[in-house]
C-alpha cells in the first residue's frame, strides 16, 4: 500500500473531462469514519454548498479500511455519481483510477499523490509548529510525539513537520492508528520510559484522549508532571480535566471548500487546486497555562 503523500501532484485529464456526460445530480461522499465529529461536520459543510448547486450526497464509510473504500467507490460508480468528495484511508492513484476512471474527484484531509482534480487539506505543518513553539516557550526540551496513521496525509505531514523542527528524538515518536487505545498503548510506553519526555504532542484529539487515560493509569499528573497538547480541538476539550491546549480548525468549511471545488470540477475544465484551510492555537491548561 502507498503512503499518502505531503507534495500534492494533480494530473486531470482532459479527454477524462470531456468523456462526462451524463448527469445524476449525486455526489458520492466517502470518509475512513463516519462516527468522526471532523467528518460529519465536513459533511455539512460540503452539504450546504452541494445543496446550492443542486446536488444530493450518498455518505459512504470506509471503516478506516481501504478494501472497503474501494468498495464504496466501486458502489458510488455504479450508481454513476457525477463527482466524488474522498478524505482516503490510504487509496493509491492507481486503484483509484480503476475504481472510478473519469468520475471528477476531490480529495479532502487525505489525499493520493497523482490523483484527483484537487483537494482541500489543513495547515498540518503550521499547526504543529505552533504546538511546537508553544511548549518550547513553555521550557521544555523533551517532546515525545503520538503521529496519527502513515496512510493518511495529515499523519505523513504532522510527522514531517515535528521531525523537521530539529527537536524531535526517536525515541520520543510513537507512529499509532487513529484511536484512543491505541493512544494509551503509545502513552503507557512513553510513561514507562525511564527519560521520560516532559511533554507530549499528540497528532489528534483521540490520541490525547489516549494519552490522558494512560497518564490516569499511572498516576502521572497532566500537567504537573506532563505537559499536553493536541492538534485537534474537540467540542468538548474545554470540558476535558484538565482542559486541553489545542489547535482548531473550521470542519465545516474544509468540506464546504472541497465541495466548491468539486462543483467546479463537475461544470467546467478548470485546473486542479490545492487549498489549505487555517488553523490557530487555543491555550489552556493541559500544557501549564491559565486559561
Amino acid at each position: 500500500m502507498e503512503s499518502a503523500a505531503a507534495s500534492l501532484k494533480f494530473q486531470p485529464s482532459p479527454l477524462a473531462r470531456s468523456l462526462r456526460t451524463r448527469r445524476t445530480l449525486t455526489v458520492g461522499f466517502v470518509v475512513p469514519d463516519v462516527s468522526s465529529p471532523f467528518y460529519a461536520a465536513a459533511l455539512k459543510g460540503a452539504q450546504r454548498r452541494l445543496g446550492q448547486a443542486g446536488y444530493r450526497v450518498l455518505l459512504m464509510d470506509a471503516s478506516l479500511d481501504v478494501e472497503r473504500e474501494l468498495a464504496a467507490l466501486e458502489t458510488l460508480y455504479a450508481h454513476e455519481v457525477d463527482g466524488l468528495l474522498l478524505a482516503t484511508a490510504g487509496i493509491s492513484a492507481e486503484a483509484l483510477e480503476a475504481a472510478v476512471s473519469t468520475t471528477p474527484t476531490v480529495f479532502f484531509d487525505s489525499v493520493a499523490d497523482g490523483a484527483g482534480d484537487g483537494a482541500v487539506i489543513l495547515e498540518n505543518a503550521r499547526g504543529t509548529g505552533l504546538l511546537l513553539e508553544h511548549l518550547v516557550g513553555h521550557g521544555h526540551e523533551h517532546i515525545a510525539f503520538l503521529a496519527g496513521s502513515q496512510r493518511e496525509t495529515s499523519g505523513v505531514e504532522r510527522l514531517q513537520a515535528f521531525r523537521a523542527s530539529g527537536r524531535a528524538a526517536e525515541r520520543y515518536i510513537r507512529v499509532c492508528e487513529w484511536s484512543i487505545g491505541d493512544g494509551r498503548r503509545a502513552g503507557l510506553e512513553l510513561l514507562d520510559d525511564p527519560q521520560r519526555a516532559s511533554a507530549v504532542l499528540a497528532s489528534s484529539a483521540e490520541l490525547a484522549l489516549g494519552f490522558m487515560a494512560a497518564a490516569a493509569e499511572r498516576g502521572v499528573r497532566i500537567p504537573q508532571d506532563v505537559a499536553l497538547v493536541s492538534f485537534d480541538d474537540p467540542y468538548f476539550g474545554e470540558l476535558l480535566e484538565p482542559s486541553l491546549t489545542a489547535v482548531a480548525y473550521d470542519a465545516c468549511l474544509v468540506g464546504e471548500r472541497a465541495a466548491a471545488l468539486l462543483v467546479d470540477a463537475m461544470s467546467s475544465e478548470t485546473d486542479a487546486r490545492e487549498v489549505r484551510v487555517p488553523v490557530t492555537l487555543v491555550t489552556r491548561r493541559s500544557c501549564g497555562c491559565d486559561g
